[in-house]
């Protein structure tokens, strides 16, 4: 097996800008030029439980499931091109950077199947059922499917950007609905009948503290930022749900918009904006000790 090393970019919505090396991203207003940092970006800065425990365990299979490519590895010369085009792919620090990338790549098989997900339901909002599915998302779709024919939500919006000026974010939240009595939520969350919510699809392993602040977030916006540059009034919502969607199963959570819930994610946007900051906005260069005369 010769391995590929591959750079990580999202592209992200049409008018986001997303840096390849650091996967940061901003919204780019069309017209005035303003900047809106990514609500997902801000976030990104927060670890996740688990995930280094995870991150080592992939690599450590890896290993153990290539052991000959590892031992051959060792006596290949170095290449000294990892991390470019140039990289053979056979030899130990072209081998190393595979081992050590695989939780990349298993995010973003997992963001790619999301993405399938997220396209798939805006498809059927919009223009029914129908859409071709590709056989990694389709138990993840099937079962959103499963989940709208259930409750059969109207669907106020899908997939629009939103801005806050007052805050400096920006983000693309995937729906605003609004369930019916016929829609006949389960009692835990039957009072959310006939209110405006902003949705968020979540088709990772777990749903974090964090992914509810983003639909938080995204409620909190001032304004519709269109393709165009135009904008329209941020409608009205009065909750927050996030559809968690797996194979075996589709759950709800209710997102509680309280003050306190926002004033978290605020705060981390001003930290965001510290770690941005040039080096010398907090320290001084270095100053080496010399030897007493």
């Amino acid at each position: 097996m010769t391995i590929t090393a591959e750079p990580h970019t999202k592209p992200g919505p049409p008018s986001s800008l997303t840096n390849p090396d650091t996967g940061h991203r901003w919204y780019i207003h069309p017209v005035t030029g303003e900047r809106f940092i990514s609500v997902t970006t801000v976030l990104s800065h927060i670890a996740k439980f688990g995930l280094t425990d995870w991150a080592a365990g992939l690599a450590a299979r890896a290993a153990f499931d290539n052991l000959p490519m590892l031992n051959r590895a060792s006596r290949h010369p170095l290449c000294n091109s990892t991390r470019t085009d140039d990289a053979c792919g056979n030899c130990r620090d072209c081998v190393t950077f595979w081992l050590a990338d695989r939780h990349n790549q298993e995010r973003d098989a997992a963001a790619e199947r999301g993405t399938k997900l997220h396209d798939a339901a805006e498809h059927t909002v919009l223009h029914g059922p129908g859409v071709h599915v590709d056989d990694d998302a389709k138990p993840l779709v099937d079962q959103w499917n499963r989940w709208y024919e259930r409750y059969r939500p109207e669907f106020l919006a899908t997939e629009i950007t939103v801005i806050s000026r007052k805050w400096g974010f920006g983000g693309t939240l995937d729906a605003i609905l609004r369930f019916t009595a016929q829609s006949r939520l389960p009692k835990q969350l039957a009072h959310l009948t006939g209110l405006p919510l902003v949705d968020d699809y979540k088709a990772s392993r777990s749903v974090y503290l964090t992914n509810g602040w983003q639909v938080v977030a995204y409620a909190n916006a001032d304004a519709v930022l269109l393709p165009d540059g135009t904008e329209q009034p941020m409608p009205e919502v009065k909750g927050g749900l996030i559809v968690h969607i797996r194979p075996e199963r589709v759950q709800m959570r209710e997102v509680h918009l309280s003050d306190a819930n926002f004033a978290y994610f605020v705060h981390m946007c001003r930290v965001v904006e510290g770690l941005a900051a040039p080096l010398n906005s907090v320290l001084s260069r270095p100053v080496t000790m010399k030897e007493a005369d």
